[in-house]
């Protein structure tokens, strides 16, 4: 890999992550971090949860993620259980107004995409898509090289 394809990259990531609004205090106009509402959003697709299931997921330190869950917790957003196999393990689960933040958020993501991409005449729109779903499977494919290294 040379100097020229590692800044193209880095160019590109930079550029989509300013473009979605990663850096933003306030993801989505939320009141939320993006971490906080990345965890939300797993929380809610994939629920119940543990933390454990979130860390390795979304590749976040152990620490942090006790602190954003105390977090929501807090605010009234998720809730823990324990498990009814392993009591040592809490299960998060989002509580009604947890799930109201959730529906917002997914809802919010997929306007920001749909103003992201409006302007593409739709074979334009299909080139990107396609252009993603590659980008995808690429990086699927360097994950499963790295989880056969350890």
């Amino acid at each position: 890999m040379d100097k020229a394809m590692i800044a193209d990259i880095r160019h590109f990531n930079r550029r989509y992550t300013n473009m979605i609004g990663v850096l933003n205090s306030h993801v989505l106009d939320s009141g939320y971090s993006f971490t906080e509402a990345r965890v939300m959003i797993e929380i809610g697709m994939n629920e119940p949860c543990i933390a454990n299931m979130l860390v390795d997921s979304l590749n976040i330190d152990r620490s942090y993620m006790s602190r954003i869950i105390r977090r929501l917790v807090k605010l009234g957003l998720l809730y823990k259980e324990a498990s009814a196999e392993d009591q040592r393990v809490s299960l998060l689960r989002l509580t009604d107004a947890g799930k109201a933040s959730y529906q917002d958020l997914d809802d919010r993501s997929n306007e920001l995409i749909i103003r992201l991409f409006r302007a593409l005449p739709p074979h334009e729109l299909e080139e990107m898509h396609a252009a993603m779903q590659k980008i995808e499977q690429k990086l699927d494919q360097l994950e499963r090289r790295d989880d056969d290294t350890i």
